[in-house]
């Protein structure tokens, strides 16, 4: 094989990928709670260490590295700014933590806390209507003709001097467990679930956790790499065929 071209290869194969995470990222900028990916890549074994080879192989290439390939992508959870809305049902979490909300069969986590009161009463998620869970992983209902309610640090819900409700807020053991599935929001086994030790911040949100500019930048330097290694690979067939043509010439 021609060991530049493989290399060069898995080069713009990572270029790439990288570019979609970063792409994905910035058309995130303004969605409320979202986390941004973080596109991580480790070097491949040779091929004398990979595993077991069938066929010879060259000794001056044993000791060359075996390229870079893809790694685990990993999300940020770092937590991003709050922006003031002045609504009592917007909260944010000051914190380590997650509200929860039923969507789709499932029970997820999320930092959107963009919440509306529905016709019904029911407290459910501003951008799709999937019920907001409180503590016990129970949908919440308040009194829809009753006064303004008022949301505390804590997450309890107030309502005509009554308590009404708390959000169920969980936090989990280790993020790597967590897993995207769409709308901000995140699902994880019931085994890695514990009590979040975040604060409620109402009348707030938290903001999107990707920085334009950074990613922007990010995502130029992606490109130019994947430019070099194209070239690479048009040089090394240049080569490749100047090589044949001497040869068929001789």
């Amino acid at each position: 094989m021609i060991y530049g071209l493989y290399q060069s290869a898995a080069g713009m194969l990572t270029s790439e990928y990288r570019q979609a995470v970063l792409a994905n990222n910035i058309a995130n900028a303004d969605t409320t709670g979202f986390k941004r990916d973080i596109a991580t890549f480790a070097e491949r074994l040779p091929a004398a260490l990979a595993g077991v080879r069938r066929g010879p192989s060259a000794p001056n290439l044993a000791g060359l590295s075996g390229g870079l390939w893809l790694g685990r992508t990993q999300t940020d959870f770092s937590a991003a700014p709050k922006s003031a809305t002045g609504n009592w049902q917007d909260v944010a979490l000051d914190g380590p933590g997650f509200l929860m909300v039923a969507a789709n069969g499932q029970r997820v986590l999320t930092r959107d806390g963009r919440l509306l009161l529905d016709a019904g009463g029911q407290l459910v998620a501003a951008s799709d209507g999937a019920p907001v869970l409180g503590v016990g992983g129970v949908p919440i209902h308040l009194n829809p003709r009753g006064g303004q309610p008022s949301i505390d640090s804590g997450g309890r819900i107030e309502q005509d001097g009554a308590l009404v409700g708390e959000l169920g807020l969980a936090d989990v053991k280790n993020y790597a467990a967590l897993r995207k599935v769409g709308a901000a929001r995140f699902a994880a086994p019931d085994d890695e679930l514990m009590p979040a030790a975040a604060l409620v911040q109402a009348g707030c949100v938290e903001s999107s956790g990707t920085q334009p500019l950074s990613e922007l930048v990010n995502m130029m330097e992606a490109s130019h790499a994947y430019q070099l290694n194209a070239r690479m690979i048009t040089l090394q067939d240049d080569s490749v065929g100047k090589l044949i043509s001497t040869v068929l010439r001789v």
